[in-house]
Parts: C-alpha cells; sequence; structure tokens
C-alpha cells in the first residue's frame, strides 16, 4: 500500500491487512531517568513526565485525559502523539488494555498491574526491580491474549524510553551508539552516551558484557516496560503475529526477546512511523535486524499540510512517535482500509477536540 513504508518481508504486514480481530495493548512505566535535565521533552516539565504515562491511557480511553488537562505534551505545547492513536483507534475499534509495568502516578482506566515500582535512574546501576517477575508475569498475560485475538499490537508510553533502550542494546553487545531517536530535534546523543556510560560504571558492566543475560541488562539500566512487553511478546508470537509497536525502544525490546531465546522472531515485526523510519539522526531498521526483527512497518503519514500549526511541527523532527501510535495508525490503514488523508483528517478531529481547548485555556 502506497501509504505504508516497508522494510523487509511484508508478510506480518498482510497478516494485519487480513486479520479477524487484532487487539492493540499499551504498556506503560516510570523512570527516573527522565528527570535528568535535557534528556527527554515527553511531558511538559521533568516533574509533569510522571503524568505523561496515565495521561496518555486515559485519553484512549475517555478522549482527554484526567490526571491532567486535555493530553499529555512537550514544553512548547507539542501534543503527545497519543491523538494519532486515539484517532487510529477510534476508527479500527479495536479492543484496548493498559498494562502498568511500575508507573509513578497510577492511570484512572482499567488495567493490568505487572509491575512494582517505577524505575530507577540508569544512572545508578541498579535501575528496575525483579525482572524475572515482570517478565514472567507479562508471559502469562501474552499466552492468555493470545487466545482471545489473532494479531497483538504492543504499543509503550514510557518517558526517557530511548535512553533506556540505548543502554540495553549496548549492554547486550549491540551496534546502537548515536542511532536511537528522541522526542528531540538531533536525538541528544552525546547526552544519552554520557548518561549509559555513567550507569555502566555504577554496575560495573561494559558493552556487550551482558550479551547472555537480557534480563541482567534490563536491571541494571533498563525500564520496567521492557521486561513486561518481552514476556507478552514471547509468549503470543508463538501462537499469533505480533507487532511491536513504537520507536527505537521497540529494537531494544526484540533484542531482549531475541537474546532470551523464548519468541518466535518470524512471528514479531515492528510498527512505527514515517518519522522513526526516515530519522535522519538514527537508524531503526539496522537496530530492528541487529534484534533479529527485520520487518520494520511505518505509516507514511505527513503532518505538513494538517490544518493545524501544532502538528506541523512533527515534520520538523520533534516527538516523532510513542503511545503505539504508528502501529495504531498502520492499523487502521491496513485492517481498517482508510487512506492516509482519511486517517490524517481524523487526527486533526482529535487535536481540535483536545489539544485546542488546552491552547486556548
Amino acid at each position: 500500500m502506497d501509504s505504508i513504508l516497508i522494510h523487509g518481508n511484508d508478510d506480518l504486514l498482510g497478516a494485519l491487512q487480513e486479520a479477524a480481530q487484532p487487539t492493540f495493548v499499551c504498556t506503560i512505566a516510570s523512570s527516573d531517568t527522565g528527570a535528568i535535565e535535557g534528556i527527554s521533552i515527553a511531558g511538559a516539565s521533568a516533574d509533569m513526565r510522571k503524568y505523561t504515562p496515565p495521561a496518555d491511557m486515559e485519553a484512549l480511553f475517555y478522549g482527554s485525559a484526567r490526571c491532567i488537562p486535555g493530553v499529555a505534551a512537550t514544553p512548547d505545547g507539542i501534543p503527545s502523539p497519543v491523538i494519532i492513536t486515539m484517532a487510529a483507534l477510534a476508527a479500527t475499534k479495536l479492543p484496548v488494555f493498559v498494562v502498568d509495568a511500575g508507573c509513578e502516578v497510577p492511570p484512572q482506566t482499567p488495567y493490568f498491574k505487572l509491575g512494582g515500582p517505577p524505575a530507577r535512574s540508569l544512572v545508578t546501576g541498579n535501575a528496575v526491580d525483579d525482572v524475572e517477575g515482570l517478565y514472567e508475569r507479562g508471559w502469562h498475560l501474552g499466552a492468555n491474549l493470545a487466545k482471545l485475538t489473532d494479531y497483538l499490537i504492543l504499543g509503550e508510553s514510557v518517558p526517557a524510553g530511548t535512553t533506556t533502550a540505548l543502554a540495553v542494546m549496548l549492554a547486550l553487545g549491540l551496534d546502537a551508539e548515536g542511532k536511537v531517536s528522541s522526542t528531540m530535534i538531533g536525538g541528544a546523543h552525546a547526552l544519552k552516551q554520557a548518561v549509559v556510560e555513567q550507569g555502566f560504571a555504577a554496575a560495573g558492566i561494559s558493552k556487550g558484557s551482558l550479551a547472555g543475560d537480557p534480563l541482567a541488562a534490563v536491571r541494571a539500566v533498563g525500564d520496567p516496560m521492557q521486561a513486561a512487553v518481552a514476556g507478552i511478546a514471547s509468549a503470543a508470537s508463538s501462537v499469533i503475529p505480533v507487532m511491536l509497536a513504537g520507536g527505537t525502544q521497540m529494537a531494544a525490546v526484540a533484542a531482549v526477546m531475541d537474546r532470551l531465546g523464548e519468541a518466535d522472531m518470524s512471528n514479531v515485526c515492528v510498527g512505527t512511523t514515517r518519522w522513526i523510519l526516515r530519522d535522519s539522526d538514527a537508524d531503526m531498521a539496522f537496530l530492528a535486524g541487529q534484534a533479529n526483527c527485520p520487518r520494520v512497518y511505518a505509516a507514511d503519514l505527513d503532518f505538513s499540510k494538517a490544518r493545524f500549526q501544532g502538528m506541523h511541527i512533527y515534520e520538523a523532527g520533534l516527538v516523532k512517535e510513542g503511545v503505539g501510535a504508528g502501529g495504531a495508525a498502520l492499523a487502521a490503514l491496513a485492517y481498517g482500509g482508510l487512506s492516509v488523508d482519511e486517517l490524517l483528517a481524523r487526527i486533526e478531529a482529535v487535536y481540535e477536540a483536545t489539544v485546542l481547548p488546552m491552547l486556548r485555556a
């Protein structure tokens, strides 16, 4: 389809198009890594970032957040990609489930509770508690979800998730330096690398030293979402196709899955946005390939002609992805049969209903 960019084999995209009933699951978590100055703009401030994951989930369920006004936004008022997810899920009427893998602020929605406390900053070298329990509970959830649906789309909302992704991929030995995307223009690669090196020193590890123990990599320098989604996806992939819906942080999840050896990686793909796949400051396809997940599909969204100026900024390289936006958009295009222009119009309507009132307040 002209509205979808394809890297690798398109068989799992065809499976989505032919699915009887896909299901969307979004896993949320918090990490003190997000409080590091300059590391993330997934929230109006470092303190407000703790509300971004629950606000995203509340917007999916209720049309706007309940823990904050409107929807989550950057310090400059650029809305979370949840507006894309909201429009796409409304168009497809997919079932939606929320997984809390360790949030500082729980969502005011129904949700599965898999985790305990939020993650400590990766600079401690001891970021995530009970990674084995997170993975095991995720596994059992994924095994049961696979009995209820025939295609699983797994999104995430974790501020600073690309930094913890970089750390985990490097701990596993991937060539990931300077290749993860960011909510920010340019990727903040030097800062992310410095933070990761600080975490490695605290943990007493080096690049590739945890290649044989991926959960130890998550424990030391990752975030709770990675262990939980790796479990969900690993179990489900033995039964049904699984789309890891997100940016370069999903390459880290795929790498954890592959190194654990309990997933059918031939049944796993990445679903993202054009802004991620074509990001000149990152390399999504290369990272996914190293994680033994060579199928990457991207919704060819273009906000340059959107009715609202606040959407145009996506084309400059800000935000790009999150809340499973790319995977949800792919579902709207491949499963729901929408054209990219029809989807854009629906996203504009969500922006008008949720973001404009917030900006005028």
